[in-house]
């Protein structure tokens, strides 16, 4: 009977918890103006091999992006990307690249960047500068991030989306992804081409949401 009644416990907990787990899974992203939306947010890079190009990307990228537009220097952006979610479309590729031949995935997990100025450089265009960590190699960078636009979310009402995007290169031996062995072999290119893209949600002021 003791038995019995444990299992019937153990059941009703289950039941109970299920929902608060679903409703987690589907609460999405943040809505706070600033924490880019994971899943509309991209970092890809494209690289010389041999005489073509391949193209790769990293899937697993958070950080958050604050602009003002009327006080840009108040701004921040901050990226995290993990090495290990590196993504060119070839498993024995993906695999080599996160050994210590290229990003040591295992030793160094992230790349980071974190803004430490914010200045316009015409519209919807700022020079953003900070500190870019790849592996075990810190450099002062300046990235131009261009802002571009912000709509209604069709989905969510009184939400609005705000759009972001990037480009720019790195020479890829300057943060030890490689040792420029492969280089000199004239297998892959030291120049590596960088886009970021991302969306942050933010809730439209005054809107009150239709009732359900």
């Amino acid at each position: 009977m003791r038995r019995h009644h444990l299992l019937v416990l153990a059941l009703l907990a289950f039941v109970c918890v299920l929902p608060l787990s679903a409703l987690a899974e589907e609460a999405g992203p943040p809505v706070d103006g600033k924490t880019l939306d994971p899943a509309h947010t991209a970092a890809t890079f494209w690289i010389r091999h041999i005489v073509g190009t391949i193209a790769g990307r990293f899937t697993t990228v958070s950080g958050s992006i604050d602009i003002p537009a009327k006080a840009p220097a108040k701004g921040h952006v901050q990226l995290t990307v993990a090495t290990d979610s590196v993504d060119t479309g070839v498993a024995a590729r993906d695999k080599h690249l996160r050994t210590p031949d290229f990003f040591d995935a295992a030793t160094y997990p992230q790349m980071t960047f974190a803004s430490t100025s914010i200045t316009p450089a015409g519209k919807g265009v700022y020079r953003v500068t900070g500190r870019l960590t790849i592996k075990d190699v810190t450099k002062t960078v300046t990235i131009p991030v261009r802002y571009t636009g912000t709509k209604a979310h069709p989905m969510m009402p009184c939400v609005d989306v705000s759009g972001y995007e990037a480009s720019f290169t790195l020479n890829r031996l300057d943060y030890h992804v490689g040792t420029g062995k492969f280089f000199k072999m004239g297998m892959v290119g030291d120049t590596v081409e960088i886009r970021l893209s991302g969306e942050v949600l933010a809730p439209r002021p005054g809107c009150v949401k239709p009732a359900q």
